[in-house]
């Protein structure tokens, strides 16, 4: 089957947002008891849209966020989400698939992921597919055909795949009912997306339904943000509005669980930012969260606002004394979480441009902010005195850009 592009009807409006029935509870596994934890104004209600001007940029629509915390599976949610004010469309750029660095994890990941379900042909799902960078790699070095789904599928940005492999089948639409009736696969994958989708319940009860239409056994991985290390440190720059959900090991666990999956592996990646687990269907609902870790989860959350509000002013003294000392400073990472870093300190007056190395982000606009996205050749002429990396992770790559270009300026990583 050749790689196909096809775009759905209706593909920019997401089809598991949570019913009437379903407000005032909690997504994942229904029930009432949540517990405050962090409230967030004004915020952008979208950080990976593509905007033409400054203007529009710094006009586009913001929300609320409203953290809480299920007392009886430790999910945590933006119960103040509205998802009429998100967009998912070829307007939407998160690829971190540019970055030699994010490359090396995609390949070992995809390589250890092979080996560790004994994959060998059969069919691969993958729901949100990005431009299908993942899925061929998988079906490359496994023989599998792929089957992807994603509502920013674009062919402009196809350049992000490097190796393609025969028989894989990208669609333009997200996963929803309809796309899951009759579908079958050997292992259903989704990277970095469970964190978006509304009803992570009904996303699971798809999963299961996945799984019964297919061969016994079939395996899923699930990777999202690693988010006890967000609540701990208080990562205030990993949370937006795109991200409802909020997973730790124990929530994600038991979601799948309860829907007859075993949980085989749970892994953390990239430097403890990306939580994974492994798990094959059975049938059988496994295990909830014991009251150990819920005690344990809701004390770690009841001193997360005041953690975040102490990182917001660190970083927001050290750009504005960066100002006042005439010493320009620039942020590298244009993604999700540079609205969230300029958001959070005021709309970084400090800041004068956002560098990122996808060439597709560059000569847009920072939304909330409107600050201009610029590519690294360009700092020759801007000199910054500071570096702010949005991603630890890149730093040093970022060194090494910063050095090719003549240029030490003091470097910092979030």
């Amino acid at each position: 089957m050749p790689d196909i592009m096809e775009a759905a009807p209706g593909r920019f409006a997401n089809p598991l947002t949570l019913r009437p029935g379903e407000r005032g509870c909690c997504p994942a596994c229904g029930g009432r008891a949540l517990l405050p934890v962090l409230r967030m104004e004004r915020v952008p209600t979208n950080s990976c849209l593509m905007l033409g001007t400054p203007a529009e940029a710094r006009a586009y629509p913001r929300g609320e966020i409203d953290l809480v915390f299920c007392e009886e599976c430790c999910f945590v949610f933006n119960r103040a989400l509205d998802p009429k004010l998100t967009e998912y469309s070829d307007r939407y750029e998160p690829t971190q698939g540019y970055s030699p660095t994010f490359r090396r994890f995609h390949q070992d990941l995809a390589a250890r992921l092979v080996a560790e379900t004994g994959l060998r042909g059969g069919t691969v799902v993958e729901v949100g597919c990005g431009q299908g960078e993942f899925l061929h790699l998988l079906c490359r070095l496994s023989g599998a055909r792929g089957i992807g789904f994603d509502p920013c599928l674009s062919e402009a940005r196809a350049d992000v795949v490097q190796d393609r492999a025969e028989g894989v089948q990208l669609r333009g639409e997200f996963f929803s009912d309809r796309s899951a009736e009759g579908l079958q696969a050997d292992l259903l994958v989704s990277k970095m997306t469970l964190e978006h989708i509304p009803s992570a319940g009904r996303f699971a009860a798809l999963a299961e339904q996945v799984a019964r239409q297919s061969a016994p056994g079939m395996q899923i991985f699930i990777q999202i943000p690693e988010c006890e290390r967000i609540f701990a440190h208080g990562a205030f720059e990993d949370v937006y509005y795109e991200h409802c959900n909020y997973f730790t090991e124990a929530s994600l666990t038991a979601l799948f669980a309860r829907h007859g999956f075993a949980i085989e592996g749970v892994t953390r990646e990239y430097a403890g930012q990306y939580l994974a687990i492994r798990g094959r269907y059975t049938g059988r609902p496994g295990p909830g969260v014991s009251e150990a870790e819920r005690a344990r989860l809701r004390a770690m959350l009841e001193h997360f606002r005041d953690v975040c509000t102490a990182q917001i002013a660190q970083w927001r003294a050290l750009v504005e004394q960066r100002r006042s000392e005439g010493k320009p400073v620039v942020v590298w990472g244009s993604g999700s979480k540079g609205v969230s870093f300029l958001t959070a300190i005021g709309g970084g007056e400090g800041v004068s441009h956002v560098v990122d190395i996808n060439p597709h982000r560059q000569g847009h606009f920072m939304v909330g902010t409107g600050h201009p996205i610029v590519g690294p050749d360009a700092l020759r002429e801007i000199r910054p005195a500071t570096v702010i990396v949005m991603n630890a992770v890149y730093r040093e790559e970022v060194a090494a850009d910063l050095k090719a270009r003549g240029l030490e300026p003091e470097l910092l990583a979030l």
